[in-house]
């Protein structure tokens, strides 16, 4: 199974599907309204990809620096395990958890990629009202660690666990996708978009429908399969002879209680791989059948800073601000 030489999460946030592209079983130490871990090994198959089967390279973009800060620690295991130890030393036996809480969140927005503001914005964002978070959170708006039904939320010393579990990533992490101009990109590159969704609140940046068409195609110029997730196909894209599956039935795990939105599109720029459920073939979709990688993941080499200049392929992109590296 050959690697994905470069796997890039436009809107990434917790970027879940990348952490399951490179290990099997892999989830986010935290997650956010509109996360796609329930649907990462979905998402996955219909690109023709496997949960860890691993990509060279990894490029995130991010507009949230809390969200790029965590990004950060999937790319250095030193900053993870810190930030995790951090939160076992501030949940000792007889803190009061909600004081914690508050008191962490008052010290305002991320101010920096460092081990201390990683374990802040994670401890406070798993304490937090899922739909606080996409609206902007106040000081009433705790998550206690049970939920009315009886069930458990989160572990005391959350997420640190899950972040003690984070694979080491070579990526570099941007915060606007938008300003990213692909020029040519490895053969069996994959790009996935996740944008906000015409219709529904919850996102700190807004990105218009028009510009993730415009980045798609661009991106699609550029040599790159690309993937976007939607509440429906998206007719512009469809209209350039693309393709849309709908996952709606394909999550895994619990369903979504916080969000009214229910339905899950995928639009490729390619066939989506895989079987199709009963479901889809009821629904007058053709069954698919792909079982093998695509053909065409060649394991090129993709630029990181990590490797020499000699060894990169011809991948380029420039953007007008300096990229974010995460190492």
């Amino acid at each position: 199974m050959k690697r994905v030489p470069m796997f890039v999460e436009l809107c990434a946030g917790t970027a879940a599907v990348s952490l399951r592209l490179a290990r099997s079983k892999q989830r986010a130490p935290l997650s956010r309204m509109g996360s796609k871990v329930g649907y990462a090994d979905a998402i996955l198959e219909r690109l023709g990809l496997q949960a860890g089967q691993g990509a060279d390279a990894y490029l995130w973009c991010e507009p949230d620096l809390g969200c790029r800060s965590l990004l950060a620690s999937y790319t250095d295991r030193r900053l993870a395990r810190a930030a995790a130890k951090i939160i076992r030393e501030w949940v000792t036996d007889d803190v009061d958890q909600r004081a914690l809480w508050l008191k962490l969140r008052r010290e305002g927005p991320v101010r920096s990629i460092e081990a201390r503001e990683v374990a802040r914005w994670a401890f406070t964002t798993v304490r937090t009202m899922p739909q606080a978070l996409a609206r902007g959170a106040t000081d009433g708006d705790y998550l206690p660690p049970v939920a009315p039904s009886g069930a458990k939320r989160w572990q005391p010393t959350a997420p640190a666990h899950r972040m003690d579990m984070l694979p080491e990533l070579r990526a570099q992490i941007m915060p606007d996708a938008t300003k990213l101009e692909p020029t040519v990109v490895p053969s069996g590159t994959w790009v996935y978009i996740d944008p906000p969704y015409v219709g529904s609140a919850g996102y700190e940046s807004e990105l218009p429908r028009s510009a993730v068409v415009s980045m798609a195609r661009a991106w699609h110029a550029a040599g790159a399969n690309v993937a976007i997730s939607e509440a429906e196909p998206i007719s512009a894209l469809m209209e350039d002879g693309w393709h849309s599956h709908s996952l709606t039935r394909e999550r895994n795990g619990q369903h979504r209680t916080f969000s009214k939105q229910k339905d899950e599109w995928l639009t490729l720029s390619r066939s989506p791989m895989g079987q199709l459920s009963l479901w889809q073939v009821g629904k007058g979709v053709p069954p698919v059948w792909h079982r093998e990688a695509p053909a065409n993941l060649d394991g090129a080499a993709v630029p990181h800073p990590a490797i020499p200049t000699d060894q990169q392929s011809s991948f380029s992109v420039s953007s007008n601000k300096e990229c974010e590296d995460a190492r």
